[in-house]
């Protein structure tokens, strides 16, 4: 009889407690200052229109089916095969070195990589660090820079759609590895790898 009692009174007293507790007092609204102004703006002539205007433009769409519109613009990395997202796992059986990591991540994206040059190939050359056998989900474009290092710059070609890595300012290259000096007057500019610097 008494859980009776008490579950009677808790049924009645629940409702309200509820209904106490979701109502609240009105809050003020923010309001500036009036002592502190707003600065005015001047506009001068230089102000232009922003074309094309995202806002009203019409997206291009095609009807698939009864109900089902498709827009016909191309995806980001339709336009920048570099951004796509990139997971990707290379065994530990195949010890592959840091050029066939870079080869084996182009693969799918119509890029491919640099022949080795006297610079580059110091970097090619090596063995991948194995905490970089499982890349991912992250950018191709960055999937490559990271696999490269920080001592070296990514470099794209996107005309013949090469990849290459060139040493960044500030790196050198191991004595063993530079080009033999000549004894002529004319001294070479020094090796940095890359193809596209001049």
């Amino acid at each position: 009889m008494k859980f009776y009692t008490r579950s009677k009174t808790l049924t009645a007293v629940l409702p309200l407690l509820l209904l106490a507790g979701c109502s609240s007092s009105p809050q003020k609204l923010q309001q500036r200052d009036a002592a502190v102004p707003t600065p005015s703006v001047a506009v001068t002539r230089n102000v232009q229109t922003v074309a094309p205007d995202e806002y009203a433009r019409m997206p291009e769409v095609v009807r698939y089916d009864r109900y089902l519109l498709v827009s016909t613009d191309p995806m980001a990395v339709q336009r920048d095969p570099l951004s796509q997202i990139i997971d990707i796992r290379i065994p530990a059986a195949l010890h592959p070195t840091v050029a066939d990591a870079l080869r084996y991540a182009l693969k799918q994206s119509g890029y491919s990589l640099c022949a080795m040059g006297p610079a580059n190939g110091v970097l090619y050359r090596q063995p991948l660090p194995a905490v970089q056998y499982q890349l991912g989900p992250m950018r191709l474009r960055t999937a490559l820079q990271v696999m490269a290092g920080p001592a070296w710059q990514l470099e794209v070609d996107d005309v013949q759609r090469v990849a290459c890595h060139s040493l960044r300012d500030g790196y050198q290259l191991p004595a063993s590895q530079l080009p033999p000096v000549l004894t002529s007057a004319k001294v070479p500019a020094p090796v940095k790898g890359g193809f596209l610097k001049k």
